[in-house]
């Protein structure tokens, strides 16, 4: 076993294993949603060496992630991509062919690109982690870089041979790429995340020991017992129950009877109807109408392109009449027509009446 590996017990090993096994879960999920491809993320794998040890040639070139935890973590954690597993996830979400052949250039279009994966992905992370952790977990807006084999980016980061932790992922997404990439943080960051994931539990456990009755006291009784999930189940499903979320209610007697409420004759009903300014409560309430001539879908490449003059073409063809919605309900159809300086709408259509007074 190698000398710095007694720096975390197995435990320890085990614990930040699992701890990035949640977050990187709901990730995962971020980023099916992101390129509308099934996603799967590995277990991974933890080990501990030092800044100028640690081998990440077989990512080269490629693209690091700088990510620094702002509130409820204090650290960096820098991810490591293949340049060519970011050129496809890039040309997914850009609906362009992967070309390897082809030069990945980091331009502004593809940068942004990386920062909204990235986005999605640690955005997610962060809220498993924060809801696993039982506190806040907030980050900064992640910095991408490129890395090249020669690169001492490791020191950069965490110092002249530093103790670090490295963790390894699969990644799949389903027909594009089967690849991997790692995660580097100090160890003083995985320490956080150990202490935190502990006192999480240490307060859960305050909090059923000071709920337990004691003697010549009733008892109280949870409303809803917490149900603790697998940690595989965990990884699909990153939000975990904690102690601050259950109730404890105390018993207690009460003289309960049924409520009674004065009920509405047909005479009353009738007196009702009679009475039109009753009616004038709603008539004041002011609707949103709403105009659609149509829409469109691009992609994110399109939409970037789009400059002073560009044209987007609708679904709608020209003469054909426009919704008219209500509080963004669909209730008619028209035509559109010119009044003095103003465009208008004359209705055409209604397309159900019963509608109207859904809205309404």
């Amino acid at each position: 076993m190698d000398s710095t590996n007694v720096l975390f017990t197995e435990m320890e090993i085990d614990t930040i294993g699992e701890i990035l096994n949640i977050s990187m879960g709901a990730a995962a999920t971020a980023v099916s949603t992101l390129l509308n491809k099934k996603v799967y993320i590995t277990t991974p794998l933890v080990d501990v060496t030092t800044s100028g040890n640690f081998e990440f040639k077989a990512l080269t070139p490629g693209v690091g992630v700088e990510i620094n935890y702002i509130e409820g973590l204090s650290g960096v954690n820098v991810f490591i991509l293949k340049l060519q597993d970011i050129q496809k996830i890039v040309g997914i979400l850009l609906q362009t062919e992967y070309d390897p052949n082809e030069e990945f250039v980091m331009d502004e279009i593809s940068i942004s690109a990386i920062c909204e994966t990235m986005n999605q992905m640690m955005g997610s992370s962060s809220t498993a982690l924060a809801q696993f952790l039982n506190r806040t977990v907030n980050i900064s807006t992640p910095t991408p870089f490129e890395v090249k084999p020669d690169d001492n980016f490791s020191r950069k980061y965490f110092g002249e041979d530093e103790n670090i932790i490295t963790v390894r992922f699969n990644i799949n997404v389903d027909g594009v790429l089967d690849s991997e990439f790692a995660s580097v943080m100090s160890c003083d960051f995985a320490r956080e995340l150990i202490s935190s994931l502990f006192s999480s539990e240490q307060e859960q456990n305050t909090l059923q020991e000071s709920s337990a009755p004691t003697q010549g006291q009733p008892a109280q009784q949870p409303a809803q017992q917490p149900v603790q999930q697998p940690v595989q189940q965990q990884a699909q499903q990153p939000v975990q129950q904690q102690a601050s979320n259950q109730s404890y209610v105390q018993q207690e007697n009460y003289n309960i009877s049924p409520a009674s409420f004065q009920g509405f004759g047909n005479e009353q009903v009738a007196k009702f109807e009679e009475k039109p300014e009753n009616l004038k409560l709603i008539m004041s309430v002011p609707l949103k109408i709403t105009v659609e001539l149509g829409h469109s879908k691009k992609s994110i490449k399109d939409i970037l392109e789009f400059s002073n003059g560009s044209i987007i073409e609708l679904n709608r063809q020209a003469g054909m009449p426009v919704d008219i919605l209500v509080n963004g309900q669909r209730i008619a159809k028209g035509d559109v027509v010119v009044v003095e300086e103003y465009y208008g709408v004359r209705i055409t259509e209604i397309l159900n009446p019963n509608e109207i007074m859904k809205v309404l």
